[in-house]
């Protein structure tokens, strides 16, 4: 579905009904013969905890498909990138405003930051009902 972001990944853990996928995102030049030198290209493995009711039809090992929906990962970004930079800005113009000198108001504004990352954490179950991948055996 173009709604979706597709990734293939493979399986290293199965725990409940939790999937754990390892998943190595390419990035749009990751075909070009001059990627491994190239340090643009984005190859770093991450790791997709995907909730499922029937975890027992997956095997370690075996490779699927996660996605998630385009959507919820643009509300990932928002969350995780966009939010946290305008508290950081937010927090040092106005510690800045507020007459603060320039080594307080940016530890300051990184306290901010640190308080928000902090709230996401205790938010987490709540943001995770939102934020669904899915996982498809690959046929």
């Amino acid at each position: 579905m173009k709604n979706e972001i597709r990734h293939n990944g493979l399986i290293f853990d199965i725990v409940g009904n939790r999937v754990d996928v390892a998943v190595t995102p390419e990035s749009a030049c990751a075909a070009c013969k001059a990627a491994a030198m190239c340090m643009v290209s984005d190859k770093e493995e991450k790791v997709v905890s995907v909730l499922t009711e029937h975890p027992e039809i997956y095997e370690i090992g075996e490779q699927v498909e996660v996605a998630v929906g385009r959507g919820m990962g643009v509300k990932a970004v928002l969350l995780a990138y966009v939010v946290p930079f305008v508290v950081l800005l937010t927090a040092l113009l106005s510690f800045l405003g507020a007459g603060a000198g320039e080594v307080s108001a940016g530890l300051l504004s990184l306290g901010a930051v640190v308080l928000y990352y902090a709230c996401l954490y205790f938010f987490r179950k709540h943001i995770e009902s939102e934020i669904v991948f899915k996982i498809n055996k690959i046929k």
